[in-house]
């Protein structure tokens, strides 16, 4: 299997220097690190040009400088790979994440990639606002709560019961994030050997989370459009568990009431296969959201989790888990061991926040539906991306974007050079098969959208002007 080492480059496109010394460069300072070990496989050559979109004589320039300067070692019919430790042809470098594709450096590069909004008006107007009674007694208290500040497990239980899910405190566990949720869950219910079945395309967050682990992925079309695939899957290999995101996963569907509660009555019945439903973005759908698979069929292998960060803001890194009380106890414990629990400050600011839930939905909402009919009337132009085919989502921050021809990653690659973020499907994919769409965040003010597509359609030029198809790869332009 080729190496995918795109994480451990970085913006590698970026560095000053002709390109086959920037990616020889961006490896180095890779190898320095240790992102890629001693000992790490890289990609071959026609491979990581087909990635990068570039040619194959740039990155043979590129190895060659690595051989100079003592890095890397080669062999014909063997390979290249980093010196200092014996070869192992399974010993990769990072998988790619999509922690790449979100970019630091606005003032050079459109992000169309992150998809995340802005802090919401009252959220910045509660973090300026005077401590209350509450956030005094509890500035009182040590400050250690694993399981969360017990107002907000109220809160959330209050608030998942009026979705026809009933709920108790003891049933919530607050997390630092969404993405400490899921690798709570996964290191719960996965051991070494076992199948987690998730859809295609899904998180990236979670496929971070089990590449890392010693199982094996299997996955299927997503419920929301295909809701017969993921219960023969999970019977055929035994699947100790399946993540789902049912409502509004990178595809921006949800799935219907009905088919919701025939999936969950089905999920309920795999008792040996904890099942993570994903309601992180369910705040942003353009209708109501149904309620959560666990209000459908209350099994107790039908765990729910959410976040705040999509609805109120990125930097407010908490997400909860939802689900019978004693794995909350166990998680809990868990929890307690990585980091004594999440802070209480942005724990009491979400007390808060619920409060005016239906608010900041309202206004979000409203931003969505104008920045989505702007986008298609963009998109919709001759000189934008009018040969790209998408949906208009059912809600959410992001388009999902099929190209004509190619592969998204090679593209992505070019737009970066020409200061565009996207996110290409490969990286929302276990096995690389979405990578003929993207996922462009519209979420954005008018003129930063427009300049975005601008510099996205002069990359689709580029890129569809320089393909050379070949015989091995059809699908793959090598520009040069």
């Amino acid at each position: 299997m080729a190496v995918q080492i795109h994480d451990a480059l970085g913006e590698w496109s970026t560095r000053p220097g002709p390109v086959y010394g920037r990616l020889a460069a961006a490896i180095r300072a890779a190898i320095e690190r240790g992102d890629i070990p001693p000992g790490a496989a890289l990609p071959p050559e026609r491979t990581l040009a087909k990635r990068l979109a570039i040619g194959r004589s740039t990155v043979v320039a590129a190895y060659a400088q690595l051989r100079d300067g003592n890095l890397v070692d080669s062999r014909q019919g063997s390979g290249t790979w980093v010196r200092g430790a014996p070869r192992h042809a399974d010993r990769e470098a990072p998988r790619e994440a999509l922690r790449v594709a979100a970019l630091r450096d606005a003032t050079a590069l459109i992000d169309l990639a992150t998809a995340a909004l802005p802090a919401h008006r009252l959220f910045r107007e509660l973090l300026a606002g005077p401590p209350d009674q509450r956030t005094t007694a509890m500035l009182d208290t040590a400050g250690y709560i694993p399981a969360g500040l017990p107002e907000l497990r109220q809160a959330l239980a209050r608030m998942l019961t009026a979705q026809n899910l009933p709920t108790t405190p003891d049933q919530i566990l607050i997390t630092t994030g969404d993405q400490q949720a899921l690798s709570l869950l996964c290191a719960h219910a996965l051991h070494a050997g076992d199948t987690a079945v998730v859809e295609d395309p899904t998180s990236p967050g979670v496929l971070d989370i089990l590449h890392d682990l010693p199982v094996a992925i299997r996955a299927t079309q997503p419920a929301a459009s295909d809701p017969t695939g993921l219960v023969p899957l999970i019977d055929r290999y035994q699947a100790r568990l399946a993540y789902l995101m049912p409502t509004l996963g990178p595809h921006g569907r949800v799935l219907d009431t009905a088919n919701r509660a025939r999936l969950a009555r089905a999920l309920a019945d795999r008792t040996t296969t904890l099942v993570i439903d994903d309601t992180s973005q369910a705040g942003l759908t353009f209708q109501p959201a149904p309620p959560p698979l666990a209000a459908y069929a209350p099994g107790g292998n039908l765990v729910t989790v959410g976040s705040f960060t999509k609805l109120h803001w990125g930097g407010l890194r908490l997400g909860w888990i939802r689900g019978p009380a004693t794995l909350i106890a166990t998680l809990t414990r868990a929890k307690a061991r990585a980091d004594l629990g999440s802070p209480l400050l942005d724990q009491l600011l979400a007390v808060r926040l619920l409060d005016h839930e239906d608010q900041v939905r309202a206004d979000r909402l409203e931003t969505l539906n104008t920045c989505l009919a702007h986008a298609g009337a963009v998109l919709a132009r001759a000189d934008a991306l009018p040969d790209f085919s998408w949906q208009p989502p059912d809600g959410g921050l992001s388009l999902w974007l099929r190209l004509p021809f190619g592969t998204a990653t090679a593209f992505a690659e070019v737009a970066t050079r020409l200061g565009v973020a996207v996110v290409p499907g490969a990286l929302l994919s276990p096995q690389r098969n979405t990578d003929d769409h993207v996922r462009l965040v519209y979420a954005r003010p008018p003129e930063i959208f427009d300049e975005g597509i601008r510099r996205l359609a002069a990359a689709w030029r580029q890129y569809r002007t320089s393909a050379t198809i070949t015989a091995d790869y059809p699908q793959a332009p090598v520009l040069v």
